[in-house]
């Protein structure tokens, strides 16, 4: 389906929401979604680097001009590409990470992905319902996920949008994003899902099979499920712009 087409079937779904008395509602993953955080990870690995400077000079000049494009899903890999073969160093640099990667302090250092402030304004405006879910946890990462999205201009806060963490860290991301599917159901038509995990948009699109399922093509967790036939594949939100 064409971006342009995409589009128009996600506001023509939501025009028809409306007229049946639903709020139309566009569910939105935040982590490899709306957002990238290789700049998160980024600056605590560069902030373990600066402080371990003296006791591993070699990791700090490695890290110190890290590009974020060489950055691997996991921390480990990461370091073992760029030549760290002390498993125990890579182990200490795991940990820090684990510490602060999790946390309103450092989600702060988030960035948008190109072109989503300009697409969930665009729906927005248009009268679709953001309905920001992520596997992000509440006590730990609400207030730093809410500065974030204001600081950068997506809608939230308001009556017209929506915000949903987990309870708990613990829990896993898929279990918690299955058990908000009739919470979703019961408070408005889900028109569209955006989500960067394979499983997950397989996941929406059996619970929502009216629905535009769209796959974030930016990074997943290793080992993840093909994307179910049919649904669309972006790089990222620009060339869904109206």
């Amino acid at each position: 389906m064409a971006a342009s087409s995409l589009m128009a079937t996600i506001l023509g779904a939501a025009e028809r929401a409306r007229a049946a008395g639903r709020d139309p509602l566009v569910v939105l993953d935040l982590d490899g979604t709306l957002y990238d955080n290789t700049p998160r990870t980024l600056r605590i690995l560069q902030e373990f680097a600066h402080l371990h400077a003296v006791g591993h000079p070699g990791l700090y000049e490695r890290l110190d001009t890290l590009a974020r494009s060489a950055m691997a899903y996991r921390t480990g890999d990461t370091l073992r590409a760029l030549g760290v073969t002390d498993e125990a160093l890579i182990e200490q640099v795991q940990t820090f990470w684990f510490e602060r990667f999790f946390t309103d302090a450092y989600v702060i250092h988030d960035l948008p992905n190109p072109g989503a402030v300009a697409f969930v304004r665009a729906l927005y405006t248009a009268g679709l319902v953001p309905a920001y879910l992520t596997g992000r946890d509440a006590p730990n990462m609400l207030v730093g996920t809410v500065q974030a999205l204001q600081r950068d201009g997506f809608p939230v806060g308001t009556v017209d949008t929506r915000i949903i963490l987990k309870d708990r860290f613990s829990t896993p991301d898929e279990e918690y994003k299955a058990s908000v599917v009739e919470h979703l159901r019961a408070t408005g038509e889900v028109v569209a899902v955006f989500d960067n995990e394979p499983g997950l948009c397989n996941l929406f699109h059996e619970a929502f099979p009216a629905a535009a399922c769209v796959l974030l093509d930016t990074s997943c967790a290793p080992g993840a499920p093909p994307l179910a036939p049919g649904l669309q594949r972006v790089a990222d939100f620009r060339g869904l712009l109206p």
